[in-house]
């Protein structure tokens, strides 16, 4: 089983609509997230586990403090300077539009159809971002789940 932040699992699809297939490791924060995102791309029937706290893309990371929190900053966003507090906010506002709680158990087809039933929550989601970033963010995550889930 997989634990996983809303917001990684859509970042995971969206880089599939991309065209990402495979992914590499990051030098940058050496996290997991090529191992997970792997993992999730090559089976579909994967257990995940949502999670708002570290996950297994995060426990390895140079950027996790000792509370378990992200302390990389951000600059792109108002008066938010702290990656783990816009991670935070976006997790739970994925939460909330997708009615699926935290600490529940999908399998990755599962919970990417769910969030591919309200995609258009991610204009709500990523509100603070720049227009082209949402329309982006939207295109890339719908061609990955349509992909994901064979809709295409």
């Amino acid at each position: 089983m997989i634990k996983i932040k809303p917001h990684h699992f859509m970042d995971i699809i969206k880089l599939y609509g991309k065209g990402i297939e495979m992914f590499i490791p990051d030098d940058k924060y050496n996290h997991n997230f090529y191992y997970v995102a792997n993992e999730i791309i090559k089976n579909h029937h994967i257990h995940i586990k949502i999670t708002l706290e570290q996950d297994d893309i995060c426990l390895p990371c140079k950027y996790l403090g000792k509370e378990g929190r992200c302390i990389d900053t951000i600059d792109h966003i108002n008066d938010v300077s702290f990656k783990n507090e816009w991670n935070q906010i976006i997790d739970n506002r994925i939460i909330e539009n997708s009615n699926v709680l935290a600490n529940s158990i999908h399998s990755a087809h599962e919970y990417c159809k769910i969030l591919y039933s309200v995609k258009e929550n991610i204009f709500d989601v990523w509100k603070e971002e720049t227009n082209s970033d949402k329309y982006d963010r939207y295109n890339y995550f719908c061609l990955g789940a349509e992909k994901y889930l064979g809709i295409l």
